[in-house]
């Protein structure tokens, strides 16, 4: 759901929330009140009790005649409300380009300002008090300012400059907190609230670290690392975690590279194993293949190459020797229900610009709907199977509109061509093989694919 919040001392912004109970409250930091101040069908959703709470000031409601009849406390957002419909929903365009009009206006602070000009100002606003020494005074620095250079900031009046001095504003949320009371970094500024609930430290090196970009050696959860010390840890042993990606090696010439994941399950997860696939796969000169853990698999690991050319991948990586050895050694890939070949792909293939390689794969999107049962037939996968593992996104007529619904990423990557890779796109919907023919098949397919919708208009 697009909506437009409002925070203290702070420009509007545009956000994209979920449309649940929970994602509201987050966002106003408690309990949820709508009133509906705006001829226009249009909410205003603050924290209910902002006002006991002692939150900041944040925007003025006025009637129609502009008297002021009430101040909303602490952050809130507007969204759209229909009159047919019981649910809260998007913002227009439009409704967002007037209201981050009407509310530039950091207009409290006009009204702290304004009430005894030219006089010591102490205000009690909702029992908890504002104070400054004179209303031209700034209370950090005692500098004699113009009044529309003063701002009010955690009950003091100060001037911009100390306000910049001695504030930062949280790279997560967008509040302003002390600067002593920065829980980040200095590139990476952050208050206490956000780095519990978005960081984590490096338990190697300490750093501080998204939740997002940590690694872990187990599935627990526990003991995270940044990528450095990962990699770091990872090094020498044959099998690594899930969650290792090392520096992309590139073979082959041109912009198009396929990576290769391949599941095999059924021999165990064994070194030994391992070792005797990797010894196959790379040499002295390239290092073709690494190998993952993979938490799906019960008795198995997952064959990850580097990106390649389809050239490459025929020509120069023995994937034929790879294959039969890990059939020798009892692993399966067709016969099981846990196994799934995914093949990357890289954006550049097609375009140079973002805005060309969207318009490229919204018709690869759309060649995927449009000829799905065939591929169907191909994936060698049952409909059931490509629900849970790689779902449609379902058929539109215009290929933007495709795009723009796979964009919004409600599936997670579970779904027959992922978009949620920055470098790459991932197609999911293939069962795993230890067959050479069936794999170098499955390349060929996407390379003509590609070739279709580069040629498309």
């Amino acid at each position: 759901m697009k909506v437009l919040i409002v925070e203290p001392l702070a420009l509007p912004r545009v956000a994209e929330i979920e449309d649940s109970l929970e994602a509201m409250q987050e966002v106003v930091g408690g309990l949820i009140e709508a009133v509906y101040p705006f001829e226009d069908p249009v909410a205003l959703i603050c924290n209910e009790e902002g006002k006991n709470l002692g939150l900041m000031p944040n925007r003025l409601l006025m009637d129609q005649e502009g008297q002021i009849y009430d101040v909303i406390m602490g952050t809130f957002f507007l969204c759209s409300c229909p009159p047919d419909s019981e649910n809260f929903e998007s913002l227009t365009d439009e409704m967002i380009e007037k209201y981050q009009m009407f509310y530039r206006r950091i207009d409290w602070i006009d009204l702290f300002l304004g009430l005894e000009p030219q006089c010591k100002l102490r205000l009690f606003y909702f029992g908890k008090e504002y104070t400054a020494m004179n209303e031209n005074t700034c209370c950090l620095c005692d500098r004699q300012v113009e009044p529309e250079a003063l701002v009010v900031f955690d009950g003091q009046i100060m001037c911009l400059d100390c306000l910049n001095q001695h504030t930062i504003i949280c790279f997560e949320c967008g509040n302003r907190v002390w600067e002593h009371q920065n829980a980040g970094t200095g590139e990476r500024p952050l208050c206490q609230h956000c780095a519990d609930r978005y960081y984590v430290n490096c338990c190697q090196c300490g750093a501080q670290i998204s939740q997002s970009d940590a690694y872990y050696e187990s599935d627990d959860g526990e003991d995270p690392y940044c990528e450095s010390c990962f990699q770091q840890l990872q090094r020498g042993k044959p099998i690594r975690d899930y969650y290792f990606k090392p520096a992309p090696k590139f073979h082959g010439t041109g912009n198009r590279y396929f990576g290769v994941e391949l599941e095999i399950d059924g021999a165990g997860e064994y070194r030994s194993n391992a070792l005797k696939l990797l010894d196959i796969a790379n040499t002295c000169e390239a290092e073709n293949l690494y190998i993952k853990h993979d938490g799906s698999l019960e008795e198995g690991f997952e064959l990850v190459t580097h990106p390649m050319t389809l050239e490459y991948h025929l020509e120069e990586m023995p994937w034929e020797e790879v294959l039969h050895e890990a059939a020798a050694l009892g692993y399966f890939s067709h016969q099981t229900t846990t196994c799934g070949l995914h093949v990357h792909i890289s954006r550049k293939a097609f375009g140079d610009t973002q805005e060309e390689q969207d318009t490229v794969i919204a018709r690869f999107l759309f060649f995927f709907e449009k000829m799905w049962n065939e591929l169907l037939k191909f994936s060698r996968r049952t409909p059931r199977q490509l629900e849970r593992w790689a779902a449609r996104y379902g058929y539109r007529e215009c290929p933007k509109e495709l795009l723009e619904q796979a964009k919004k990423g409600c599936s997670g990557r579970y779904v027959a061509v992922n978009l949620q890779n920055q470098d790459t796109i991932e197609v999911r919907i293939f069962r795993g093989t230890l067959k050479y023919s069936t794999l170098v098949a499955t390349l060929q397919l996407l390379d003509r694919i590609c070739d279709v919708v580069l040629a498309l208009d």
